[in-house]
């Protein structure tokens, strides 16, 4: 941990461009952008980050509104980077908290910065665009945009403060059962019914929810049920989410439920396809020691957590598989009360009270300090690196 000395200086520098923090925010989430169109976001946040003296890559692992800002000095171990995330949802805006998540990431590297410009190794902010539901993350993966990097670390609004937790993976499948329309009252033995198939599909996932493990979820809706009473259904879209904790199960459950498909689509003499829709998204690993470093700075700060469990009030991200990847950690802190849940009109307005931005401020000053630890203490970094990949409580 950082001497108290340098703990106030790191605390004040927060302070001190807090007002600025909170612009940032509130200019993002005034200019809500959806997943990969972050133009206004990605150019506030370097703009910001370059006149504060960050070397900027913009674009970014081939993605127009991905970037990358750096400072380093004569040393270019160990890396540390800051993740912000700045896309918003369709028609609810930033009831994600994102807006908070960008301006929080940045500003911590620009304290930090300002209080040891001659820091070890290398700090970095990357932005990643798309998080709902784009894979922005997997998409950076892939070109190797997280490459070399020591640590990885954010934080995400909440309705609960915890360090540690888990994600499930997920898959988005869209199903699309095809039969042959027929009017329903003169002649429906020349038809194929599609809609039945569909109302079995969905049966059998509801049947099947007994025999799952714990720590799975599958759920779905029909997008496209038929086109009139009179018709017999030619054709049946339902998009489904599959879920689980552990990554072999989750391919397990994926590979059941599209076998389930099928099964009803032959039962009913329908044909199906089955597509994937975006990136799926892998399982959420937190790192341990690096989690239990941020617990003791929250701590320092007198930032109570709530009492949950890991895997208690979760869901999915691209997260996960940067965890998969490099150490990292995903922390939450509450910005409204309880029932501010997160996608919900409510989070929208928590997100901009003067609660929800007086807890970013403490969630900067949080990350700062982490960021610190982590660049100043090679013991920390060894013990996050020997912490990588183990996924039991702690």
């Amino acid at each position: 941990m950082a001497s108290q000395s340098v703990a106030r200086q790191i605390t004040g520098a927060v302070d001190s461009i807090a007002d600025r923090i909170i612009a940032t925010h509130r200019l993002i989430f005034n200019h809500p952008e959806t997943c990969f169109n972050e133009r206004f976001a990605a150019e506030k946040l370097t703009s910001w980050l370059r006149d504060e003296g960050f070397e900027i890559k913009k674009p970014y692992a081939g993605l127009a509104t991905a970037f990358l800002a750096l400072h380093k000095t004569a040393s270019n171990d160990p890396k540390v980077a800051l993740i912000a995330e700045y896309d918003a949802l369709p028609h609810l805006g930033h009831a994600c908290g994102h807006s908070l998540i960008a301006a929080s990431a940045a500003g911590a590297a620009v304290a930090l910065k300002q209080v040891a410009p001659g820091h070890p190794g290398s700090l970095l902010v990357i932005g990643t665009p798309a998080e709902e539901g784009g894979g922005g993350k997997v998409k950076m993966i892939s070109e190797k945009a997280f490459e070399g990097v020591d640590a990885a670390l954010m934080a995400h609004p909440s309705n609960k403060t915890r360090v540690i937790s888990r994600m499930y993976a997920i898959n988005e499948l869209e199903f699309t059962f095809t039969g042959k329309a027929a009017h329903a009252a003169a002649f429906p033995e020349q038809g194929i019914n599609a809609l039945d198939a569909g109302v079995l599909f969905y049966n059998a996932v509801a049947v099947m929810r007994q025999q799952m493990r714990d720590g799975a979820r599958v759920h779905g809706i029909f997008t496209h049920g038929g086109d009139a009473p009179n018709i017999i259904p030619e054709k049946v879209v339902m998009n489904f989410y599959v879920r689980a904790l552990d990554r072999d199960y989750f391919m397990e459950l994926t590979e059941k439920i599209k076998n389930a498909a099928r099964g009803c689509a032959k039962s009913a003499g329908c044909k199906v396809s089955i597509k994937r829709k975006g990136s799926a998204y892998d399982p959420f690993y937190p790192n341990y020691p690096m989690g239990e470093a941020f617990r003791k700075n929250m701590e320092l700060l007198k930032i109570e957590e709530d009492g949950f469990g890991q895997t208690e009030e979760i869901g999915s991200s691209d997260i996960g598989n940067l965890s998969q990847v490099i150490p990292t950690i995903h922390p939450e802190y509450a910005v409204g009360g309880r029932d501010d849940i997160n996608h919900s009109r409510k989070f929208l307005e928590a997100v901009t009270s003067s609660k929800g931005e007086r807890a970013m401020i403490s969630m900067t000053k949080t990350l700062a300090l982490t960021v610190h630890d982590l660049l100043f203490d090679a013991s920390l970094i060894k013990r996050v690196k020997a912490g990588f990949g183990k996924t039991g409580s702690r």
